[in-house]
């Protein structure tokens, strides 16, 4: 169970944090939010996942789903 009810107003808690898809794949980190997506950056590429995508976080993980194969078409 996740620490957090990811349904929250405050979305920058998740900025830095350390994206994981269901399949426990590390997908980078949380740089940015904007008003629909999140901004990952994994070796300097970046990714725009939709904030739907996200499930919850916990310490230092927030935790999408997705699996880890499918990032690349969030690619920007």
């Amino acid at each position: 169970m996740l620490d957090e009810d990811i349904m929250f107003a405050d979305w920058d808690k998740i900025i830095f944090k350390n994206a994981r898809s269901r399949d426990s794949k590390e997908l980078g980190n949380v740089t940015a939010i904007d008003d629909d997506n999140i901004i990952l950056n994994q070796d300097d590429i970046e990714f725009k996942i939709p904030k739907s995508f996200v499930e919850g976080y916990r310490g230092n993980d927030v935790f999408l789903g997705l699996d880890g194969k499918d990032i690349q078409y969030y690619q920007f």
